[in-house]
């Protein structure tokens, strides 16, 4: 089986620009399946995309020695290529052992069988300056959207509850559109809902998402500010939601980022896609139970649509 070392083990990162936010990715040389992998030295390399999806540089950030963790300053490197507009990073893990002097890091290297790296996590993180840190932990499919032209295409479903707004809170919804397959082309549609505590729908749309970009969802623009202040509680000020959303073109890694720049304050969450949640044990039913969602939560926003 041939491989590119760079899609190993992978980790899409959405540079945040437009928030000010800075950001930071802590990766690790130690296999968490222990016994899988022998610890060794990776070299980590990031590929930095235009906001529009195009390749504009990759360069080699360092080392990760055996046994060790090391964080790496993302936002320095590719504050000196995009500025202010939110656009796509990503950071790759490859053993030193695999790295030829000189080599093209996109060809493809003969594995006698699949390797296994997955479980291998990165630690994204984001902060104002002089701010405080919020960062999110998780793995990226090592086969994410690699499907050939014509081939059954990966698709997305997203439930959370941790959108909040308030006066100084805000929450930010980011898609993130990548692929291991350097020639993937597909402009990808994402479908979204909003509804309040009680169940009323109160915000609906949909996104056009190029490949290699990320598209940021700012809740307070996309919710009516009447409809925020109807739902605000009376103690803390905060007005909460549940969002949902879908896909039937691509996978969609998505992150929950919520923002307090007046208080220099970020924290950060990604989402599980339910079924896993639901029926771990029975991959055939995952897939089931997951299409069974997106067509009923196609029904309810094509209804919600007729209705407004």
């Amino acid at each position: 089986m041939k491989i590119s070392p760079l899609n190993l083990i992978s980790t899409p990162m959405p540079v945040l620009s437009s928030l000010d936010l800075q950001l930071r990715v802590g990766l690790s040389s130690e296999d968490p399946m222990v016994g899988r992998h022998p610890t060794e030295p990776y070299e980590v390399y990031l590929s930095v995309y235009a906001p529009e999806g195009i390749l504009l540089e990759r360069s080699h950030l360092g080392q990760v020695p055996p046994s060790r963790r090391r964080f790496f300053d993302i936002s320095e490197i590719t504050g000196r290529l995009v500025s202010s507009v939110d656009h796509l990073a990503v950071a790759h893990r490859i053993p030193s052992r695999l790295i030829a002097q000189g080599a093209n890091l996109e060809d493809e290297i003969e594995f006698e069988k699949e390797p296994d790296y997955s479980f291998f996590r990165s630690v994204v993180e984001y902060s104002y300056l002089e701010g405080g840190d919020g960062g999110v932990i998780f793995e990226t499919t090592p086969n994410l959207n690699s499907a050939a032209p014509g081939a059954r295409s990966s698709n997305t479903i997203t439930f959370t509850c941790q959108t909040v707004l308030s006066d100084v809170l805000n929450t930010q919804i980011v898609i993130i559109h990548y692929s291991v397959n350097p020639a993937y082309s597909k402009i990808a549609t994402y479908n979204y809902a909003l509804h309040s505590q009680s169940g009323e729908l109160v915000a609906s749309g949909r996104v056009e998402i190029a490949p290699f970009s990320v598209k940021r969802l700012d809740l307070a623009q996309v919710i009516p500010q009447e409809v925020v202040s109807q739902n605000k509680d009376a103690k803390d000020g905060i007005s909460a939601f549940n969002f949902v959303g879908y896909s039937e073109d691509a996978a969609f890694p998505v992150l929950v980022v919520n923002t307090a720049p007046s208080l220099g304050a970020v924290s950060v969450e990604h989402t599980h896609p339910p079924q896993t949640y639901l029926m771990p044990w029975n991959s055939s039913y995952q897939r089931e139970a997951k299409t069974s969602a997106q067509r009923a939560w196609q029904s309810i926003l094509s209804l919600g649509s007729s209705k407004s």
